[in-house]
Order: structure tokens, then sequence, then C-alpha cells
């Protein structure tokens, strides 16, 4: 009897071992994540002179708003927001407009180069896209897409086409065909398959899709600093620029405060989805 209460014992004191260490991991990385975000509202908070105080102070001692107004009224940000948003959201539309048939006839059809068209996709994955700007900004520029919102967007879409094939191909893979089948026993015509079968049980993984589009499109910097030569064009990512001085220096207490306001709309988005999104991932998303 005695026995088996140390057993007891030992596992409890085992088991509670664990457990602290579990929580002392979870609290040490919630800190790490957490502290660059605090850094930056306390930045934001601080004036010009209390930036080069040392010891540098995390929690300002006389905060102040004054920087996000002088951020506010440096450029048209208004405009180089509804810029942004519009960019973002032609290239979600075009993106799962083009995507979402590829990956459907990749999963769901044998033809000839299948098997070499998928794995032509998976290698594009691996090309750092800044290898892929020249060719395509020479080719655009031919175009005359170069300087318009149309030819950022059809860029984004050439380097996010890649990576939505693949993961919405991945989906329909899992997808049964039994009601596919029956359609077409039926007669019913095959983009009517699509349209009315397919795509409404595809909504997980569209979602999905829809979400990691908006997110590259709106953090992109590169592709839209090469493709948008004029200021009223800009998107914000290139704005975030303009706040650096003559000699490479940066008023960063107004970058800081722009920062947080341009990451709002992918927080707010995340927060609202967060739970669905993770849902999506790991079993299907449901709208």
């Amino acid at each position: 009897m005695a026995t088996s209460d140390n057993s007891k014992s030992r596992f409890s004191e085992r088991l509670d071992v664990d457990l602290i260490a579990k929580y002392a991991v979870l609290i040490a990385t919630t800190l790490l994540i957490a502290f660059p975000l605090l850094w930056m509202v306390s930045t934001a908070l601080k004036t010009s002179q209390a930036l080069s105080a040392f010891p540098p102070e995390i929690i300002p001692s006389d905060p102040t708003l004054q920087p996000t107004i002088t951020a506010l009224t440096s450029g048209p940000w208004v405009q180089w927001f509804v810029n942004t948003f519009v960019v973002v959201t032609g290239t979600v539309i075009l993106e799962l407009a083009v995507a979402t048939p590829a990956a459907y006839a990749l999963a769901r059809r044998d033809f000839l180069g299948e098997r070499l068209i998928y794995v032509s996709i998976t290698a594009f994955l691996m090309i750092p896209p800044q290898i892929l700007i020249l060719p395509v900004f020479i080719q655009f520029a031919q175009l005359h897409l170069t300087g318009t919102f149309v030819g950022l967007m059809v860029a984004y879409t050439l380097l996010f086409s890649a990576f939505v094939t693949f993961l919405l191909s991945g989906f329909f893979q899992t997808l049964p065909s039994d009601v596919e089948d029956a359609a077409r026993i039926a007669g019913i015509p095959e983009w009517k398959i699509f349209l009315k079968i397919v795509l409404p049980l595809a909504k997980p993984a569209i979602g999905i899709a829809a979400i990691f589009v908006f997110v590259f499109a709106w953090n992109e910097f590169f592709w839209a600093l090469v493709f948008l030569d004029d200021r009223v064009l800009y998107t914000i990512s290139i704005g975030l620029t303009t706040f650096e001085g003559t000699q490479g220096q940066f008023a960063m207490n107004r970058l800081m405060a722009m920062s947080i306001l341009t990451s709002l709309p992918v927080l707010i988005l995340f927060a609202l989805t967060q739970e669905r999104f993770i849902q999506g991932i790991t079993t299907g998303y449901d709208f």
C-alpha cells in the first residue's frame, strides 16, 4: 500500500514539473512575441527627445500622440490606404478566379503533362520572388502595365498563383467524388458541376486562400516599389519609407505610429477569423 502511495506521489510530482515547464515555455514565448509589439507602441508614444534617452524607457514617462498626428499629416495616407485596399481586393479576386479552376483541374482531371505541371508549380514555390522581378518588369513595361494598379495586381497574381494553386489542389483531392460522378451521370454540364457543386464544398479552402493572399498583398513591398513610380499610386508599405531622412535616418516614433496603424487591418482580420482559420487549416474552414 505504501509503495502504491509513493508511486502516485512521484507521478503527481512529475506531472506538476511537466505542467510548470510547459507554462514557463508558453509564457517565455508569449513575452518574446509581445515585446516587439510593446516596443512599437512605446516608441510611437515618445517624443523625439525621449527616443534618445538612455537607458531607454519601455513605458514612456510622458506619452504623447503628437508623433501619430504628425505622421498622418506628412503624406496622403488616406489615399495610400485606399490604393492598398484596391490592389489587395483586386489581387484576391483575380487570384482566386485563376487559381481555383487550375487547382480543380490538377486535382480532379487526368491529362497529358499533369505531373509535369504539378512538379513545376512545386518548384516555383522554391524560387525567390526577387529573381523574377526583372523579367516580369520588362514584359509588363512592353505591355504598358507598369505604373498601374492593374499591372501590380496581375504581377501579384503571378507571384502568388503557385502557392494558392498548390493549397487548393490539396483540398480538392480530399473531396469525395461521389456527388460529381452522380451529376455527370445525370447529364449536368461540367461547368455547372464546378460552380454549383464543387465551389460550395471548397468554401473552406477558398476562404483560407483569400486570407493568405490578403496578408501577402497587404504586406508586400518590393514589387510594389518597382512597379509604382508615382507617389499618388503608392501603397502603404511604400509610404512607410517616406519617414527616411536625407541621411538615411528614420523618424522612429512617426514610423512606429504608422506601422501600428497599417498593421491594424491585418490584425483585425486575424482576430475575427483566427479560430475558424486555425480550424480550417486542420479540419476544414467553415464560414
